[in-house]
């Protein structure tokens, strides 16, 4: 087995549920690569990493790189068959999703004339129960607090305002942790009315957004 670990919550946390497997970062080149690498070897030193993916003409301005999963996965094939990209119940990812890591092992199966599995231990949780799994079996706040996920070319762990950090702070409060402040209100107004629509979110995460914001807005209600 090989864990894409990127420094963030959702690998980490990954990595200890898998009883800490072997692990790969992709130094995509992305806008944000440089601030991840310290923390990927401070968090999990034995990771592999890997410099073979120059991603960065392919960055958007929202940070997406199209087919970046389908890119991680067929490099991360070099290391084992079995691959895990930590999806979660709650993304919204076009290539980061159940059905999605079917095709990809499918196709890299067919492809490689022998069994690949790309896969994910979260499909039946959100972000803020991996974070709530995480706390119940050893895991601390402040291990947590020291993972990245932010898209700020500037800040390093969490700079507050970006999509990222906004979803890292939903999870983290949802669990009692609330160190972080969020200070982007028109970001987290628009995620706000977009959980009170209910069409673009699993209802669980639409529903934890809901309850987060209000405890700092409750005017919004």
């Amino acid at each position: 087995m090989i864990l894409l670990f990127s420094g963030g919550i959702d690998s980490y946390v990954a990595y200890h549920y898998l009883n800490k497997p072997k692990t790969v970062y992709f130094n995509l080149n992305s806008r944000y690569s440089e601030k991840e690498i310290p923390v990927v070897k401070k968090l999990i030193p034995s990771t592999i990493i890997e410099k073979n993916l120059d991603l960065r003409e392919r960055e958007q301005a929202s940070a997406i790189i199209p087919y970046r999963n389908l890119h991680l996965a067929l490099l991360a094939n070099h290391y084992s068959d079995t691959i895990v990209i930590a999806g979660l119940k709650d993304d919204v990812a076009e290539d980061k999703n159940q059905t999605i890591f079917k095709h990809f092992s499918d196709l890299m199966s067919k492809m490689g004339h022998r069994q690949i599995k790309v896969m994910s231990p979260f499909w039946h949780l959100t972000k803020a129960e991996i974070v709530g799994w995480f706390l119940k079996n050893g895991g601390t706040k402040e291990q947590l607090l020291s993972t990245i996920s932010c898209y700020s070319e500037t800040s390093l762990l969490y700079c507050g305002t970006c999509a990222a950090c906004f979803r890292k702070w939903c999870a983290l409060q949802a669990n009692g942790i609330t160190e972080l402040e969020f200070k982007n209100d028109a970001l987290m107004k628009e995620y706000y009315h977009k959980a009170l629509n209910g069409t673009h979110y699993d209802r669980s995460r639409n529903l934890n957004i809901i309850k987060q914001v209000l405890t700092v807005h409750p005017e919004w209600k």
